[in-house]
C-alpha cells in the first residue's frame, strides 16, 4: 500500500508580532492511499454555496424551452451558457407562503429556512420586525460536509438594506436562528486576512497593520521550503501553483488599505461589483482548496433589492429622470429592458462564481465538480410579488451525486425540494426539509446520480 504521510489537515506555519500564522494547503497525492482516500476520509470533501438576488426573475422568460439534458439558454440564462452542462435549471415551482406578512421577507425566509417568518412581539406588519422561524440552509449544510477551520464563508457584494428594528430577514440571508443573523464580509482584503493571515488586523495595532501588509508566503516561506523537499515532482507543481495564486491575489490587493488602515464605509465603491466579486470568488475557491472551510453564502443583494447596480447603468438607475433603486424600479416599471438586463447581470455574476470553481483542479476534477451551488431569490416576480415560477438553479458535480446539468420542468411543485435536493447531494442529506407548509420529504430524482 502506498505510504500517505501527510495529512488533509496540513498547513504552512510561521510567526510574525507574537502570533501564529497559518496557511492551508490544496489536496496533494501524498494526502491519498492506495485506494485514493484522503486522510480519514472515503472521497473528496463536498462543499456547499447559496448563491442570492433579491426580487426573483421573470416568469415566462426565465426557463429554456427544452428540458432535458442539452438545455438551451434564454437571455436571461446566457451568464451561465458555458456551464450548462453542470447547471440544473429547476422550473416550474412554487413557493407556498402564507401572504399575511411582506412578501419579500415571508419568500426570503420560506426559500432559505423552510419556515414561515416570525414577527417581533407588538410589531406591526413591518419587515424592520420580522425574521426566520429557524436556521437557513448553509448552516444545515455546514452541519452535513463536516467540521472544518471556519463553518461558514458569509459574503455580501453590495451594502445591504438595513433594518430600522430587531428584524433581521429584510436585510441578512444567512441566520443560525430566530434573531441570529451571520454578519457578512464585503472587501476581499477582510476576507484575505480572516483565511490567510491568522486574522483580520485589529486596525490602529502597529504589529497588526504590519502584518497585514507583509505578505503571507514571506511568513511562511521557511515551513514551504521543508514541505517541498519531501513530496514528490508533481506534488510540488501544486505546491508551487498554490503559493503563486496566492502571491497574485496579494498583489491585487495591495493598496486596498487606506493609509490609516481604516475599513471604508462603502467598500464597493473603490471597483465595479462585479470585479470585487470576482476577487472574492478566487478567495472562497482558495478556501474550499485547502479544506479551510466547505460552505460559503453569496448575498448579491438583501431581498428586495434595494440597489441601483452602477455596473450595469453606470449613472445609476433613473425612474422618470429621478434616480431609482432595482426595487422600486421594477415595481413601477416591470420586466421591462432595463429589468431584464438587471436580471440578467445577477445570473452573470452567478455564473463568474461558477466558472471561478470550474477553473480551479482538484485532483482529476475540479471544485466546481466537487460542490454544490444554489442560485436562488425570494421571489417569482418582482414587480407583482408572485411566487409561481421561482427561480432554482443547482450547479456543480456533488461530488458525482448530481447527474449533468438539465432543465427539469415541475409544475407547481414546492420549491423546497430544491433545497432538499441539494443537501442531498452533499452526502447524508435530512429526510425532509421545511416546515408546516414549507415540509418536503422527496427530493428531484432526476438530477440525482443514485
Amino acid at each position: 500500500m502506498k505510504s500517505r504521510f501527510l495529512s488533509r489537515r496540513t498547513f504552512l506555519r510561521g510567526a510574525f508580532a507574537g502570533g501564529a500564522v497559518t496557511l492551508g494547503l490544496p489536496l496533494f497525492d501524498a494526502m491519498r492511499d492506495s485506494s485514493g482516500a484522503v486522510a480519514g476520509t472515503n472521497s473528496l470533501p463536498s462543499r456547499f454555496v447559496v448563491f442570492f438576488w433579491g426580487n426573483g426573475n421573470i416568469p415566462g422568460e426565465w426557463a429554456p424551452a427544452n428540458t432535458g439534458p442539452g438545455w438551451e439558454p434564454t437571455p436571461l440564462l446566457r451568464g451561465i451558457a458555458d456551464y450548462r452542462d453542470k447547471v440544473h435549471v429547476i422550473s416550474g415551482t412554487s413557493l407556498p407562503v402564507l401572504g399575511q406578512l411582506n412578501p419579500h421577507v415571508e419568500g426570503a425566509v420560506g426559500i432559505l429556512s423552510g419556515t414561515n417568518a416570525i414577527r417581533a412581539p407588538g410589531s406591526g406588519n413591518s419587515w424592520d420586525f420580522m425574521t426566520v422561524g429557524g436556521p437557513s440552509i448553509d448552516e444545515l449544510a455546514a452541519d452535513i460536509v463536516g467540521p472544518t477551520s471556519h463553518r461558514s464563508i458569509v459574503l455580501a457584494l453590495t451594502t445591504l438594506r438595513p433594518s430600522f428594528g430587531p428584524g433581521t430577514a429584510i436585510t441578512y440571508t444567512s441566520h443560525r436562528g430566530p434573531f441570529f443573523f451571520n454578519p457578512p464580509m464585503y472587501e476581499p482584503q477582510e476576507l484575505f486576512e480572516m483565511l490567510f493571515a491568522g486574522g483580520a488586523p485589529v486596525f490602529g495595532d502597529p504589529d497588526k497593520v504590519a502584518l497585514a501588509r507583509k505578505s503571507v508566503l514571506d511568513v511562511v516561506l521557511e515551513d514551504a521550503h521543508s514541505l517541498k523537499g519531501r513530496l514528490g515532482g508533481p506534488d510540488r507543481q501544486r505546491l508551487e501553483l498554490h503559493l503563486d495564486s496566492i502571491r497574485q491575489l496579494e498583489t491585487r490587493l495591495e493598496g486596498t488599505f487606506h493609509d490609516a488602515c481604516v475599513t471604508p464605509d462603502t467598500p464597493q465603491t473603490s471597483s465595479s461589483v462585479r470585479e470585487r466579486a470576482r476577487r472574492l470568488s478566487e478567495l472562497v475557491a482558495l478556501a474550499f482548496a485547502c479544506d479551510l472551510t466547505r460552505v460559503a453564502a453569496i448575498e448579491l443583494s438583501s431581498p428586495a433589492s434595494h440597489v441601483d447596480y452602477p455596473d450595469v447603468h453606470p449613472d445609476g438607475l433613473l425612474l422618470n429622470g429621478e434616480p431609482s433603486d432595482f426595487h422600486n424600479y421594477e415595481h413601477l416599471m416591470g420586466p421591462d429592458d432595463t429589468t431584464r438586463e438587471v436580471i440578467s447581470y445577477f445570473v452573470d455574476l452567478y455564473g463568474d462564481f461558477l466558472g471561478v470553481l470550474d477553473a480551479t483542479p482538484e485532483s482529476d476534477s475540479s471544485l466546481l465538480d466537487n460542490s454544490v451551488v444554489l442560485g436562488t431569490s425570494e421571489l417569482g416576480a418582482g414587480w407583482n410579488h408572485k411566487f409561481d415560477d421561482f427561480p432554482i438553479l443547482i450547479a456543480g458535480g456533488g461530488n458525482g451525486r448530481l447527474l449533468p446539468g438539465r432543465h427539469v420542468r415541475l409544475s407547481g411543485d414546492n420549491a423546497g425540494r430544491g433545497l432538499l435536493t441539494c443537501l442531498h447531494a452533499l452526502g447524508d442529506g435530512p429526510a425532509s426539509w421545511g416546515s408546516e407548509q414549507f415540509l418536503v420529504t422527496d427530493p428531484i430524482s432526476e438530477i440525482l446520480s443514485g
